[in-house]
């Protein structure tokens, strides 16, 4: 697996495959590169895909420290520098759509498009901030990730599915989950909650492309149509039979509009029959 090194003795892992116009994939908390397989089965013939193992998660570095979006911008930016990218259309799944946002805010220059997928400006509820995680839950999220990381990592990714027929890839997902160390998991968790998009959403010029599972349990839909009316060049796309990884449960409509969003179409408001099981 190729690497890059981001900074003195710390080197990202990341995969580059197929040719032709870039799309960088940016995974979320505790997961890594892998979870885009399928979309670089389907799309790489077509275009280049890049998928990028942050730090301290799957094959890069787990330096001790804390790990905050700063450091993961300062990372990915070397990334897209460092490959000599121009055009890019940056993906980010959960926590990696959150840092794509802070990422095109201070990166307008490096992103042509930016598509965030069971993602959204904020995470948590607050008292103005009127939907997403409750903080009772929040607090018990971060004391139960120091307190038994594995039994908390199975419990996010089997809430991370609405589809009840892949739970082989749900145990996928758990075992890239527990390649990260519980020191990177609390503070990059931390991180998640500090980070707050909302006032920077008019910010951002790049065109967005908004995907979100219509039955995501993890990061609340609300907060996708909440981005959808700030920021200034934006889509909203409903995956009907997704929860918050509609880029594996929704797969087929999803990679479509993908390639709507990167050919400078704008992908339907809604994809993907709530009966549907993609192969």
């Amino acid at each position: 697996m190729p690497n890059l090194e981001v900074e003195p003795g710390v080197n990202l892992a990341y995969e580059d495959r197929g040719s032709g116009k870039p799309i960088v994939f940016v995974h979320g908390w505790a997961g890594s590169g892998d979870v885009w397989d399928y979309q670089v089965l389907d799309l790489a013939p077509s275009y280049r895909c890049i998928t990028v193992d942050l730090r301290g998660h799957g094959a890069s570095d787990k330096p001790w420290g804390d790990y905050d979006y700063d450091l993961f911008v300062r990372d990915l930016d070397a990334v897209i520098v460092g490959l000599e990218l121009t055009d890019v259309t940056l993906v980010g799944w959960s926590m990696g759509g959150h840092i794509g946002l802070k990422y095109a805010q201070m990166h307008p220059e490096r992103v042509g498009r930016l598509v965030i997928t069971g993602s959204g400006p904020r995470f948590w509820e607050a008292p103005d901030a009127p939907f997403g995680t409750p903080p009772e839950q929040v607090e018990g999220l971060i004391d139960a990730i120091r307190s038994a990381r594995t039994e908390t990592i199975a419990g996010l990714y089997a809430n991370n599915f609405h589809r009840t027929d892949l739970k082989a890839t749900e145990e996928f997902f758990i075992q890239i989950g527990l390649k990260v160390p519980a020191f990177v998991g609390v503070t990059s968790f931390q991180s998640l909650l500090d980070v707050d998009m909302r006032p920077h959403l008019p910010e951002i010029d790049t065109p967005v492309a908004i995907f979100t599972g219509r039955h995501d349990q993890i990061w609340d839909p609300r907060w996708s149509e909440y981005a959808y009316r700030l920021l200034p060049n934006a889509s909203l796309t409903y995956f009907e039979n997704s929860g918050h990884v509609a880029f594996i449960e929704n797969r087929a409509e999803w990679n479509a509009a993908l390639v709507d969003v990167i050919e400078g179409w704008t992908p339907a408001a809604s994809l993907g029959s709530s009966q549907s099981v993609a192969v």
